[in-house]
């Protein structure tokens, strides 16, 4: 035989008595692999809770409020319509820049016909007037409020009514 390959027979031979003694080893008689692999799991989510500890919340849109309750129309066109959106955040604090986007009873600013919009002030308002409204069927229609803001995200809770 060369010597290499009693080298190779020795060192086989010492290896899978390693590996006999290395799986008879641990605590409660648990392989030592295993005890790594729970002390690496372990700290791991440690490490994960903690970084979890220091998010912080997102901010979201609170409150989206309307002046008017609803909107009464006496004939199938009203015109001059007049009111006011409020969008606060969940601590009740005013969220300036968010656009409110105003949709349904055919909704527009006087005779333009274009999407009626407006960005909210540093008291987190924006005021609509002179707006025409349509709605030739009776019973109730709604104007949908959307808002967007851009680290509060969007809304589209508020729907005024529209009463004919």
């Amino acid at each position: 035989m060369s010597y290499v390959s009693n080298m190779n027979a020795h060192m086989t031979r010492k290896l899978s008595r390693f590996k006999r003694l290395n799986r008879k080893g641990g605590i409660e008689g648990l392989p030592m692999e295993l005890m790594i692999i729970v002390v690496i799991a372990a700290l791991g989510t440690a490490v994960l809770v903690g970084w979890m500890g220091n998010i912080e919340t997102p901010e979201t849109i609170g409150h989206v409020d309307s002046s008017v309750d609803q909107i009464v129309m006496t004939s199938d066109k009203n015109t001059n319509v007049n009111f006011t959106i409020t969008v606060t955040d969940t601590s009740g604090d005013a969220i300036s820049g968010a656009t409110v986007v105003l949709t349904g009873c055919n909704v527009s600013k006087g005779t333009s016909g274009t999407t009626v919009y407006g960005v909210t002030n540093n008291a987190g308002q924006v005021s609509f007037t002179g707006l025409s409204l349509q709605k030739t069927t009776s019973g109730v229609g709604y104007i949908n409020v959307s808002v967007s803001a851009g680290d509060y995200g969007e809304d589209s809770s508020l729907r005024i009514p529209v009463v004919r």
